[in-house]
């Protein structure tokens, strides 16, 4: 699980007033997406309880009967042949589902950042409002549970939601899904079909001694091994996270070379080409931006919105801000941007009609327990008179992000000769 962002952190100016929250996060613990490893981990992982309810409602023909629940059980054929098929007990997971404990380090930030903007800054409503909130996730169950989690089990718990509560999540057809690098951008997969090329030679001695020191589990790895060096990373790291041992010759070292290679071959082309950031996380990043333009204006209503996705989401966006730290997002991890207004504002419109001069507004980001001071902000004119580092003007922070927001994404990704 990543680092709660802390409670009690974050210097916030007498003058100084938040007025918008937007929170990008990863999904929580989740099983592997793949069978892999089966030598050293069960196949299947009875870690997640959510499955004992999961397509046991049955909706009649007649419109006047209720529904009903049957219960379900799965019975999984084996591949050899006249093997009895296995029974799998309630509670058992499926490929790349959110477990037990995925749900809770949800819950738990969701939880800390009620501590944070409700109980401390009383910025948030202490009730739920579904107009002060928006939810996107992308087209996975995993990350739809995953804020499901962290607004109704933290951020909002039972107590403190109407009777008539609906969680509303937002998601979009994944060809044209923005929240992570999409492969439909034909572009894309050129730039990292050439960066993977990189990759190989860049890490070809430590592909060999990966190897030999992983000898008892797998023939090979590489990027394109089976499992490939992503394959074999995912599954001990979702292993330990849910409480298995790993053997004592997959120590520190081997993990921490399996996470070089990885995450080059996830984003060496994001960390090299501004074209690979523009094209994979640039709309997100618009997004990010535009609800800030739009609450600065005094055009939007909303306080909180939440953007539930991978971490193929976050760790393109630290790139894009100039602040990765080059290691694998945790589980759970989060980036929240923060935006502030000077006390005693008045929001565009009025000013413009009264004449009166707009106040300045900055941006903050923190990752996970950290508070960031991004590249682009570090001149004396780009952030707060007061000092703080982490409080970009708001001109600075558009300047940061305006060359990483393609103009025209569907031309920009046609493959280039």
């Amino acid at each position: 699980m990543a680092s709660l962002p802390g409670a009690d952190s974050g210097h916030y100016p007498e003058d100084l007033e938040l007025t918008l929250l937007q929170v990008v996060h990863r999904h929580g613990e989740r099983t592997p997406v793949r069978k892999r490893l089966t030598q050293l981990f069960p196949a299947v992982w009875n870690m997640c309880d959510a499955n004992a309810h999961m397509f046991a409602t049955i909706l009649s023909l007649d419109p006047k009967a209720a529904k009903q629940f049957v219960p379900l059980q799965r019975l999984v054929d084996e591949e050899r042949l006249g093997q009895k098929p296995h029974l799998h007990k309630p509670g058992a997971c499926y490929y790349g589902q959110l477990t037990n404990v995925g749900r809770q380090s949800m819950a738990s930030l969701g939880s800390r950042l009620r501590e944070i903007y409700i109980n401390r800054l009383k910025f948030l409503p202490d009730v739920f409002d579904e107009n002060t909130v928006t939810i996107r996730s992308t087209d996975y169950q995993r990350t739809q549970e995953s804020v499901q989690q962290l607004v109704a089990g933290g951020l909002y718990p039972i107590e403190k939601r109407h009777d008539d509560f609906v969680l509303k999540i937002s998601t979009r057809d994944p060809v044209a899904d923005n929240m992570f690098p999409n492969p439909n951008c034909y572009r894309l997969r050129q730039l990292n079909k050439e960066s993977k090329k990189e990759v190989n030679e860049i890490y070809k001695d430590k592909f060999k001694s990966l190897s030999e020191r992983l000898k008892k589990y797998v023939d090979s790895v590489s990027l394109d091994s089976h499992p490939s060096a992503n394959g074999i990373m995912d599954t001990l790291v979702a292993a330990k996270a849910h409480g298995y041992d790993l053997p004592p010759d997959i120590d520190e070292g081997v993990m921490r070379d399996l996470e070089d290679v990885v995450i080059l071959d996830f984003f060496y082309a994001a960390m090299k080409s501004h074209e690979c950031r523009r094209l994979g996380i640039g709309r997100l990043v618009g997004d990010i931006r535009d609800r800030m333009v739009e609450k600065a204006a005094g055009v939007n209503d909303r306080k909180l919105h939440i953007y539930s996705g991978h971490d193929t989401t976050v760790g393109p966006l630290l790139i894009s801000l100039g602040v990765f730290d080059k290691r694998w997002p945790p589980f759970s991890s989060s980036i929240i941007f923060e935006l502030f207004q000077e006390k005693g504002t008045n929001s565009s419109w009025t000013s413009r009609i009264f004449g009166q001069k707009e106040q300045p507004h900055y941006v903050r980001v923190r990752y996970n327990d950290k508070i960031l001071e991004l590249p682009g902000c570090q001149a004396t004119e780009d952030h707060h008179s007061n000092g703080d580092k982490s409080l970009c003007t708001f001109e600075a922070f558009k300047k940061i992000v305006k060359d990483q927001v393609p103009e025209n994404w569907n031309e920009e990704c046609q493959y280039k000769a």
